[in-house]
C-alpha cells in the first residue's frame, strides 16, 4: 500500500524500521532477475551494488525512506560485473517518482529541499 507498485515486480521487503523521525524500507532485488546482458549464460551473484535512496510521502508525520538494493551478477571465472537499471525516479531527484512530481509541480522543490524545510518546521 505504501511502495510503488512498479518496485514489487523486482525488489522483496528485506525490512521496515520506525526511527524517532523518519520510516525506512529496504529492498533487494529479486534473485531471478538476472540482467539481459548475461541471459542464455551461466551467471552468479557478485554482490550487490551501491544502494538507492529514495524519499517517499511522510507516513504519520515522519520522512519516509526507500532503499533499494540491485544485485551484481557475472560469469563464473569473469572480472566483469553486470547488474540491472531500472526507472524508478525522475531525473536528479532522490524521490519516487510520483513524490518528486508532487513536490515539483506543488512547491517547485526538490525532495532534499522539502527535506529541509520540513526539518525546519519540525524543530
Amino acid at each position: 500500500m505504501i511502495l510503488p507498485s512498479e518496485f514489487m515486480k523486482d525488489f522483496n521487503i528485506e525490512n521496515i524500521t520506525e526511527r524517532k523521525d523518519n520510516w525506512e524500507i529496504i529492498l533487494h532485488e529479486k534473485e531471478d532477475r538476472i540482467p539481459k546482458k548475461l541471459e542464455g549464460k551461466q551467471a552468479v551473484k557478485d554482490g550487490y551494488c551501491n544502494p538507492i535512496e529514495l524519499q517517499s510521502f511522510p507516513i504519520k508525520g515522519k520522512a519516509f525512506y526507500i532503499k533499494l538494493y540491485r544485485r551484481r551478477w557475472k560469469e563464473p571465472g569473469s572480472q566483469e560485473s553486470y547488474e540491472n537499471t531500472y526507472d524508478l525516479h525522475l531525473e536528479g531527484m532522490k524521490a519516487t517518482k510520483e513524490f518528486g512530481a508532487f513536490l515539483k509541480g506543488s512547491f517547485g522543490l526538490t525532495a532534499a529541499e522539502f527535506s529541509e524545510r520540513r526539518r525546519n518546521l519540525m524543530h
